[in-house]
């Protein structure tokens, strides 16, 4: 276990952002943390990084980490060679030949200024920064946002490469195909709530589609309603009426409306 949260509370003024939320997280374990706009999830990031206070709750984090931030900013005025120099002064067990060769790769010219990046190679420059560090576990806040599909499969290639070799990644996403394919497991979070919690196979398999008359409520949550008929995502030992299967992305839209 690397990380473990415990209760943890967070409120800005009247509006409660994160509400009792508990996790655990195994070594070499990804970890996706889901959900909607201002669910909660970056707030439940800053608070367990020490940079949001939190109201209460327990936090033990073992080991290094590194972090890439949901806004991706750095310095503008600074060229990406001397964000790369200046990072290595400032960072620990930091590899300025990695970041170098990860900017090659994504074939970001280092001459260039911050603020003449395109949001891509601003995502890319990050990233290659990140990835330089050697930590035990990586906070990713959306780290394939605003990528093109081949540079998203290959940041997802890295990012399975580094739990491969025993690192942790906690990171958050709004492309759900993304998580399917690489989370260990998933926690979707709405208004605050962790909602669901498990691994990403045993979600796939405990929900399923119940399609019911008008009026007749199986219990679970309603996906999608027409005149005569509900449709509903259900625990398996629930479901009654006509059975289908339910994929991921079902499941994650069901919850999120459910929950709200």
């Amino acid at each position: 276990m690397i990380l473990k949260v415990e209760n943890l509370r967070k409120s800005y003024n009247s509006k409660i952002a994160v509400n009792d939320v508990s996790f655990e997280i195994e070594k070499g374990q990804i970890f996706a943390l889901l959900g909607p706009n201002g669910a909660g999830k970056t707030t439940t990031i800053k608070c367990i990084l020490g940079l949001r206070k939190p109201d209460s709750g327990k936090i033990l984090l073992h080991g290094s980490y590194a972090y890439l931030p949901e806004e991706k900013e750095l310095y503008r005025y600074l060229t990406v060679k001397k964000t790369v120099q200046i990072t290595s002064q400032i960072t620990d067990n930091f590899s300025s030949q990695k970041a170098l060769n990860f900017l090659e790769e994504f074939q970001i010219p280092l001459d260039e200024k911050i603020s003449n990046l395109s949001h891509g190679m601003m995502t890319q420059t990050y990233i290659s920064l990140i990835f330089a560090q050697d930590a035990d576990i990586y906070f990713m806040d959306e780290p394939t946002w605003g990528l093109d599909p081949i540079m998203r499969n290959r940041i997802l290639e890295l990012i399975r490469q580094l739990s491969y070799e025993g690192k942790t990644i906690f990171y958050t996403s709004h492309i759900l195909a993304e998580v399917e394919k690489l989370a260990d497991t998933i926690a979707i979070m709405v208004n605050g709530k962790i909602i669901e919690l498990d691994e990403i196979d045993n979600i796939k398999d405990k929900y399923v589609v119940c399609i019911t008359p008008k009026g007749k409520n199986p219990g679970g949550f309603l996906y999608k309603s027409t005149d005569r008929e509900n449709i509903y995502i259900v625990r398996k030992e629930k479901a009654e009426g006509v059975v289908e299967p339910a994929t991921f992305d079902m499941i994650f839209e069901a919850i999120v409306k459910g929950a709200k």
